[in-house]
């Protein structure tokens, strides 16, 4: 019966449909939002969980969404000896594009501590279903838990089709072919999922029951699970260039030694420069103190950006920086790069789950000590913040750095299909918004301000 189709209720309805009956209790908020949070019971066993409403606001995710699914993650760490399930339910649009950077960094700071739960061996569930599916920063959240299942018929990519085709030109870039790279059959055939489910009822609570009801598996140490990331990531990889419609990306060539530069004559390498992408990246002492620098970006190519071959270096790199006993080398991050890769054959070959190995990865470094600093120069977007500048323990910003949900090039495009708004302007969008970050005034200070943080770190540890 079509009422009874999964997908055409709203977060409550599904919330009440698939706990046992009477138990779910909304948390935090009022009952009309986009985000429903709340705790239940599940054949007895105590579940949180989280449904975003795609009939509201397109289920996008603001600020005050993030806070609510903040409180719940908190809610599921500090419970961990009752061992209750977390459940996230997705069917969104992405992050609140009118919110700008400041739902952006919401957002991140709840996937970092997500990650952070996982890790912790807390057991975590994402359903992406819905008409929206599962696109933009939360695509990459949407892969942390150790479980992911889709309803049949719905997508979950980072960049929604039409967007796609309104960026790329090329003929295998169009809209059908974005769909169908986004698809659930696609996900399934690439691994991304554990399970396509029908779209009813029925068949999302039984997969519930069998999750809930599943014994716990050992927690992975966090050495394993950051070789973990790196093996996913070079499989993906593997993938990737094996396709027929794979296309050798585009190297940037720098004009000095970035590193010799900021820090004026302190970095000193220990190993040949690697390179992947938009990436460069090597070992080295700075200060006298081991280091391993990551510089991501710029793009050259309008449309280029973080994709599956920049994570596969970036979580190589990070499993090798850890292999020496009681060595834990400070992470550099400088992270000029525009957003993530909007390509459909990256999409088919499972983008999302390559940046959140990525975001994981570096939540793993932080917790086994690796002190980690970002600087942000230009413009950073969407995941490409979400993965490799949230697990930060200090970003740092040049003064008139952009920070927002979109890269330019992609919110062009999606203010063609939807119209522009306020709110979307690109200088409106700036990293001062964003309290958590340290703007640096100009170049020629940076070097000053990384030692600053780089002392506050030491002294913290």
């Amino acid at each position: 019966m079509a009422a009874r189709e999964f997908s055409a209720l709203s977060a409550a309805e599904r919330a009440a449909a698939l706990f046992d009956k009477g138990t779910f209790r909304t948390l935090y908020g009022a009952k009309r939002q986009s985000l429903r949070v709340g705790r239940g019971r599940i054949d007895g066993h105590p579940v949180l969980a989280a449904f975003t409403d795609g009939a509201v606001r397109g289920g996008t995710f603001g600020k005050h969404e993030a806070e609510l699914l903040a409180r719940l993650i908190e809610s599921a760490a500090r419970r961990s000896k009752d061992r209750p399930c977390l459940i996230i339910g997705f069917d969104t649009g992405g992050v609140r594009i009118q919110e700008g950077p400041a739902a952006l960094a919401a957002l991140s700071a709840v996937a970092v501590s997500l990650a952070r739960l996982t890790l912790h061996g807390v057991r975590a569930l994402s359903l992406i279903s819905g008409s929206r599916g599962c696109f933009g920063a939360p695509s990459v959240m949407a892969a942390l838990p150790g479980r992911v299942v889709m309803t049949a018929d719905c997508n979950w990519g980072l960049t929604g089709p039409s967007i796609i085709g309104g960026v790329r030109s090329e003929p295998e870039q169009g809209e059908r072919s974005g769909f169908a790279a986004t698809s659930s059959a696609s996900r399934k055939r690439n691994g991304d999922v554990h399970a396509v489910l029908g779209d009813d009822v029925d068949s999302v609570r039984a997969e519930l029951r069998r999750f809930v009801g599943s014994p716990e598996k050992k927690v992975p140490s966090l050495a394993d699970s950051i070789a973990a990331g790196a093996k996913l990531s070079r499989q993906l990889q593997s993938r990737l260039r094996r396709s027929r419609a794979y296309r050798t990306p585009t190297r940037v060539q720098r004009r000095r030694d970035l590193l010799r530069y900021s820090f004026r004559g302190q970095w000193k390498p220990s190993g040949p420069l690697e390179r992947s992408g938009l990436v460069e990246a090597a070992f080295g002492t700075l200060a006298g103190r081991s280091a391993l620098s990551l510089i991501i970006g710029p793009e050259r190519v309008e449309g280029s950006g973080v994709g599956i071959e920049e994570a596969a270096l970036v979580t190589g790199m990070i499993r090798r920086a850890g292999r020496k006993p009681g060595e834990k080398p400070v992470i550099l991050v400088f992270l000029f790069c525009q957003g993530h890769v909007v390509d459909v054959t990256q999409e088919r070959f499972g983008l999302p789950r390559a940046l959140a190995a990525c975001l994981r990865t570096m939540v793993a470094a932080r917790l086994r000590g690796h002190p980690i600093i970002t600087v942000l120069g230009g413009g950073t977007y969407g995941a490409a913040y979400l993965a490799l500048a949230a697990p930060s323990h200090r970003i740092l910003a040049m003064r008139g750095t952009s920070i927002a949900p979109m890269a330019p090039e992609v919110l062009r495009a999606f203010q063609t299909l939807r119209g522009p708004k306020a709110g979307q302007e690109p200088e409106a969008q700036l990293a001062e918004l964003v309290p958590d970050i340290r703007i640096v005034e100009s170049v020629i200070r940076l070097p000053r301000a990384l030692r600053d943080e780089m002392a506050g770190l030491a002294r913290e540890a």
